[in-house]
């Protein structure tokens, strides 16, 4: 089997703001796996190092490190594992002309995400969402007009859908409970992350009434989803292919989570069209019920996020293969394509 990988960058149609920091462009990795048949697998890499502090430079290490044709050494990044496993799953799936995930859900909900920025501009965008028929929006939250901009986007989608913020873990539990006590009169459905850890979390969750709290950065294995639990830190977990590593143990994450009575949901970390592709499957197979954050190839500008259809009425297809079901084509590649790597 020959393996090569590519460097992506992908840009973004405007700079993606959060509470920890502004990105224009989306670096991932590609992993290709090739048979003796002319199968060919792909699996992507998708380290984002202001959110998980990951880099690029390190996945490239652990992919192009050790056996030339087998799995990364054990310790190596999650992000990638997951690259090799999906490259795995996705040219199994291909020879035997079935998707990688099991029959489930045709269409999956998901939600907007809105990136900080002026209220009025990130209000327009959650305005134009509900035209669109989406009825989840997450905002991005950690900075000091949230209120402002948390109340535009109210006012601009009414009161039915549902609304969420993100904090990405920055605030104290002193902080989170004092912005999120100002927030609820917006009728939070979730806050994701307010703090970084699940201490902070559970401490969060026991002084706060009024906003279900879910654990993002911190749920990355089946232990932490159990450690939440034992903690009482949230209601909900948001698992993520990337940081898991990969479908499986997101998978696994996915039913600790319902085993121990938490709502899971799955997320992208602004991922390609392949991990988008996996996480569809997944929340497919798992028949997740709560909006996922997997609508996010919108934000980005080039012809590769284009690979899978756009959300219709706030509902995402699940892809149906063979493997992950993502085509794209040479030119599309070559646009985002930054290097090859020698394997």
């Amino acid at each position: 089997m020959r393996r090569s990988l590519a460097r992506l960058s992908i840009p973004f149609r405007q700079p993606f703001a959060t509470a920890t920091g502004v990105v224009s462009e989306r670096e991932l990795l590609l992993l290709r796996l090739d048979d003796e048949d002319g199968h060919i697998g792909f699996g992507e890499a998708a380290p984002f190092e202001p959110y998980d502090g990951c880099s690029v430079e390190s996945v490239i290490e652990a992919l192009r490190g050790g056996d030339s044709t087998g799995p990364p050494a054990e310790g190596a990044p999650p992000q990638a594992h997951a690259a090799y496993e999906l490259a795995v799953l996705d040219l199994e799936a291909r020879r035997a002309g079935r998707s990688v995930g099991e029959p489930g859900a045709e269409k999956i909900a998901v939600n907007r995400t809105l990136p900080a920025g002026p209220p009025a501009e990130v209000a327009d965008r959650a305005a134009q969402g509900v035209k669109e028929g989406f009825s989840c929006f997450k905002v991005k939250v950690g900075l000091p007009d949230d209120v402002e901009r948390v109340r535009a986007v109210r006012a601009a989608i009414g009161p039915w859908p549902a609304l969420r913020v993100d904090a990405n873990g920055v605030w104290s539990a002193d902080e989170a409970v004092a912005a999120l006590d100002e927030l609820k009169q917006f009728d939070i459905e979730l806050a994701e992350q307010p703090c970084a850890s699940l201490p902070e979390l559970a401490e969060v969750r026991s002084r706060l009434a009024g906003v279900p709290i879910a654990a993002d950065e911190s749920i990355r294995t089946p232990d932490d989803v159990r450690e939440a639990a034992a903690l009482g830190a949230c209601h909900a977990v948001n698992v993520k292919l990337a940081s898991s590593g990969g479908f499986t143990a997101a998978r696994e994450a996915v039913r600790a989570a319902g085993a121990a009575g938490l709502v899971p949901y799955l997320s992208s970390t602004l991922d390609g069209p392949w991990g988008i592709a996996a996480a569809l499957q997944l929340a497919a197979t798992e028949k997740l019920s709560l909006a996922c954050g997997l609508a996010t190839l919108e934000l980005f500008d080039a012809d590769i996020a284009r690979s899978l259809p756009g959300p219709v009425a706030g509902l995402l297809a699940v892809p149906q293969g063979p493997g992950l079901g993502v085509a794209v084509d040479d030119a599309a590649l070559a646009e985002v394509l930054v290097e090859e790597l020698d394997e």
